[in-house]
């Protein structure tokens, strides 16, 4: 096999065991506790008709113009595998005619092609919840909520929530003019994308990490100057609601989300573990985007969280603990076939079983249940086939007895459950 073959593309990762264990770990406490919060479970194709992204992240971002995976198909068709999840969950809602008011979740992994750094691939993972058919700025401050539990809920004690308003389409023009007037003053400070942001979108200058375009954009015009009164009453909702349920944030005026579905809230959370990544993720309302996909006026709120970054954040994942599964371990070749019976036993009855069949040694057999990181052994040889009993050994404990062979199941599921 060439070297490429055993290598894999840059930009992506394996998760192996316990690795993976730790990432299916931070997955499932997304999931228990997006349910808690009335969520339901959607899961939408890895790739999309390529017009998808483009009509939702706008033609000018860095999304479209650098960062996508797209190709065409044999029947030349435009596909991209998916760069952020909003825009196939709206395509799914409206296709599929789900009923509104729906809050959705997902988890699984999206791909941008970027400089591969530390917490950031070119496939990556990320979870998401998105509430479409809710107008309140209860919504937002909620949602803003339930990011925080989960950081919280991992021991991410350092993350930062920063809160902002970019207006809507009815007081956006005003200040995207003013902001470009003030940028083409100022044109041979910025960047060569910045400028040629100016005209498509110059609100996407302040996503800039060019230390002379952020040090340019520090007296720009801010969407916040500009805001009007429907937009102003709906970003001191949200913030009332935050300080009423106890949530330390901070106002960053600057904070647009570079995607051109956003409008009114946007939000970040970030932490000073990190570094200069320091994004664990946001998100926004999109009231326009159901609508611009040729649904109706519909609004909705969402956010996303990196995995990787998320997992860096994290101070200490839990190490993962014995598994719920018996290893059969036989001692001779004339006990396989009863391994074999227990085996199918436990696993009739729901208990996850599993047999080393090709070491013929004993001290092999639990060599590979160790490493399996099995909670229990179920030990069968001549002796305890004669006397009608087996021997169950706790992996964790190290604590070895001898149970009736007819009752094999409920003493592993009682030794699971101590």
């Amino acid at each position: 096999m060439s070297e490429t073959r055993r290598a894999r593309p840059k930009g992506t990762q394996d998760f192996l065991p316990p690795d993976s264990a730790r990432l299916q770990h931070v997955e499932n406490l997304f999931r228990h506790l997006a349910e808690r919060y009335g969520y339901q479970a959607i899961v939408t194709p890895t790739f999309e008709h390529t017009e998808v992204f483009v009509k939702s992240s706008g033609e000018g971002s860095d999304i479209v113009t650098k960062e996508m995976y797209s190709f065409k198909d044999r029947g030349d068709r435009d596909l991209t595998l998916r760069p952020e999840g909003t825009p196939g969950v709206v395509r799914a809602v409206l296709e599929n005619r789900l009923r509104l008011p729906c809050r959705l979740y997902y988890v699984g992994p999206f791909f941008r092609y970027c400089r591969p750094q530390k917490g950031r691939f070119r496939e990556f993972y990320q979870v998401g919840v998105e509430a479409l058919g809710e107008a309140s700025p209860l919504v937002d401050a909620e949602i803003i909520c339930f990011g925080d539990d989960f950081f919280q809920s991992l021991g991410i004690t350092d993350c930062t929530t920063r809160v902002n308003s970019i207006g809507c389409r009815e007081c956006r023009p005003a200040h995207r003019e003013s902001l470009r007037k003030f940028l083409l003053e100022r044109k041979e400070r910025l960047c060569a994308d910045c400028q040629a942001r100016l005209e498509r979108n110059p609100l996407r200058v302040f996503d800039c990490k060019v230390e002379t375009c952020r040090l340019t954009v520090q007296d720009a015009p801010v969407p916040r100057q500009y805001l009007c009164k429907a937009c102003e009453r709906h970003h001191d909702q949200v913030l009332s609601a935050l300080s009423r349920r106890g949530l330390l944030h901070e106002a960053n005026d600057r904070l647009v989300r570079g995607l051109d579905y956003y409008n009114r809230t946007t939000f970040e959370y970030v932490s000073a573990s990190l570094g200069a990544q320091d994004s664990l993720g946001g998100g926004g309302r999109y009231d326009y985007l159901v609508g611009d996909f040729g649904g109706p006026d519909t609004p909705a709120v969402g956010l996303a969280i990196g995995l990787e970054r998320t997992m860096l954040a994290a101070p200490a994942l839990p190490e993962p603990q014995r598994r719920h599964l018996a290893f059969v371990v036989w001692l001779t070749p004339a006990e396989l076939r009863a391994a074999e019976d227990v085996a199918d036993r436990l696993r009739a009855a729901g208990v996850p079983a599993q047999i080393d069949y090709d070491s013929a040694k004993v001290k092999g057999q639990f060599k590979s249940a160790d490493a399996t990181r099995a909670a229990c052994c179920v030990v069968i040889g001549p002796d305890e086939l004669a006397k009608g009993v087996y021997s169950l050994k706790d992996l964790v404990t190290g604590e070895q007895r001898e149970i009736p062979s007819d009752t094999v199941t409920e003493e592993v599921r009682a030794l699971f459950r101590d």
